[in-house]
């Protein structure tokens, strides 16, 4: 009897190793709906003034998996979270609350003031007329160090489960020494911020700007990189760079099945922007798209849910 149930014991374990080797050898397939990440984009616009502290915390409580933001330099070389490197006029004040006159919004150049002067402008009492259910409160434009510090901390006060950080470097050739660094120093600043905070493994790196992520690629090969893409098709699209980038980030109407299947077939994970409409987020997660950057990560929350 004894020497009958170490049989069989043997036999389940025998069998339970076959298994185990027989699913690790699978191909890989498609993604899932399931599986697809839902990214807060500029930590949750729709809902919180964009690219501020409580934007980013506001996503994380409702379970993204990756916050998406922006991030400029100033003046004394600290990398600032903010879309523009300048104050926009449509949702920034003075510090004194006054607005800012649109046809002088640029003259508020974030890369010649330093950060201790950027932090008095407010990016949220204003509000945002393009979102009217964002929260209208006071804030500012925080730097890299403190979003990626709050969120962490906050993670571990809260048992939350961790999240990746989607940066994306903002940068136009025109603006090169005018509004930010040439693209190798601004790479250099930012990667500086990541490395000290340990997020090499947790963070990948956008841009529309080819240079930048050219001079990724080349000082820092570890980085997963993604190219942001606003027209043409993939085929047009995939020689702008020198080396084949982890992520493909397109705008999502350039997505349809045929288009997903190119992308699919050189290997790179598919992930659009700005999907908000409920009729657009369905069809994005029926393309079955590796995540969706969203200002409203609970619309698509609740597209996954009723899957």
């Amino acid at each position: 009897m004894k020497t009958k149930f170490i049989q069989a014991i043997l036999l389940i374990s025998v069998l339970a190793g076959c298994k185990s080797t027989s699913e690790d050898s699978q191909e890989p397939t498609m993604n899932t709906k399931s599986e697809i990440q839902v990214q807060g984009h500029r930590g949750e616009r729709g809902n919180m003034p964009e690219n501020s502290i409580p934007a980013f915390i506001s996503a994380l409580k409702k379970g993204v998996d990756v916050l998406e933001l922006d991030v400029v330099i100033s003046k004394d070389s600290q990398v600032v979270v903010s879309h523009e490197p300048w104050m926009l006029a449509l949702y920034m004040t003075a510090p004194n609350g006054d607005s800012i006159p649109q046809d002088k919004e640029k003259e508020y150049n974030l890369y010649q003031m330093d950060y201790a002067e950027i932090k008095q402008f407010d990016g949220g009492s204003k509000g945002n007329v393009r979102f009217p259910q964002q929260q209208k409160l006071k804030t500012y434009k925080p730097l890299l160090s403190e979003v990626i510090d709050t969120v962490e901390a906050t993670i571990k006060a809260e048992g939350l489960k961790p999240v990746k950080y989607n940066i994306e470097i903002k940068s136009v050739p025109e603006e090169y020494d005018v509004f930010q660094p040439q693209p190798e120093a601004f790479v250099d600043l930012v990667m500086r911020v990541i490395q000290e905070k340990q997020m090499e493994k947790r963070v990948n790196l956008q841009s529309f700007d080819p240079a930048i992520l050219e001079a990724v690629h080349t000082n820092y090969p570890e980085i997963e990189l993604a190219i942001l893409v606003g027209e043409n098709t993939y085929e047009e699209n995939k020689n702008i760079l020198s080396f084949k980038p982890e992520i493909y980030s397109p705008h999502y109407k350039l997505l349809d099945s045929t288009e997903v299947s190119i992308i699919r077939k050189d290997g790179l994970k598919i992930i659009p922007w700005t999907v908000n409409e409920p009729e657009a987020i369905q069809e994005v997660i029926a393309l079955k798209v590796d995540g969706i950057i969203t200002d409203y990560p609970e619309r698509v929350f609740e597209a996954l849910k009723n899957e």
